[in-house]
């Protein structure tokens, strides 16, 4: 039985060891009235766990909610996919994205996403975003 735990415990500290972690944030800009704050750029954080150099997967808090989000690298951007963790293929988002190296680890992702499906007005109206990126 040790040997089992041992070698689990190995093989998680080995897979950890040569992940690439990537700390996401997206900012939220200010109603209408209100002044730039904290807050509207640790609103929507999270972490990322890149599986290969193409494929990331994590999950970033949305308010009080929590989001699921996987990005593919296409060499200059990435396709995205994100989506709460309750009715996930009902709100499913789609878009596209840009890495945009500011210094070192630290990048800027601009950000457009666009609903999978209709909202119950039928409109499918998508977003700009802009985000910030760390890679660990």
């Amino acid at each position: 039985m040790k040997k089992v735990l041992f070698t689990i415990a190995l093989t998680c500290a080995t897979l950890l060891s040569s992940a690439q972690f990537t700390i996401v944030s997206s900012m939220s800009s200010p109603s209408e009235g209100d002044s730039w704050e904290i807050s509207n750029f640790t609103n929507n954080m999270g972490i990322g766990y890149s599986l290969n150099e193409k494929i990331m997967i994590g999950t970033s808090k949305n308010g009080d909610n929590y989001d699921v989000f996987a990005r593919y690298n296409t060499g200059f951007g990435f396709i995205c996919l994100e989506s709460p963790t309750n009715n996930m293929s009902d709100n499913m988002d789609v878009g596209y994205g840009m890495y945009i190296n500011v210094y070192d680890n630290l990048s800027v992702n601009p950000m457009y996403m666009i609903p999978l499906n209709a909202d119950s007005n039928g409109n499918r109206e998508g977003g700009f975003s802009l985000g910030i990126s760390y890679n660990l």
